[in-house]
């Protein structure tokens, strides 16, 4: 009856750790938990800022594109009437030269 009495005692002290051990162990656990809540809660507002960003630079890099485009255009449309304004004082000069080389 002792041996029984004793190994009862001994069983009890066992079970008492293991639940000290639970206990300590399901606190990490809740303290990981909120941390991994908390990782995932900041990772999602991260990768939403991201979307925003990636938007608003998407819009912008379409508006120089345009306005890249638009400068394109005027400066051909430049070039295109510099030629003619070339061709036409060429052209002046050419009359101004031949009229004094007729009168010299």
């Amino acid at each position: 009856m002792d041996f029984i009495v004793e190994h009862q005692a001994k069983f009890s002290v066992d079970i008492e750790k293991l639940n000290d051990s639970y206990r300590k162990a399901e606190g990490r656990f809740d303290r990981d938990e909120r941390t991994l809540k908390l990782m995932i809660r900041e990772g999602r507002r991260a990768r939403q800022h991201m979307r925003e960003q990636d938007q608003r630079f998407l819009e912008q890099i379409t508006v120089v594109n345009e306005k890249l485009a638009a400068l394109a255009e005027a400066q051909a449309r430049t070039e295109a009437s510099g030629a003619h304004t070339d061709r036409r004082l060429n052209a002046l000069i050419d009359i101004v030269r031949q009229e004094r080389n007729g009168r010299r």
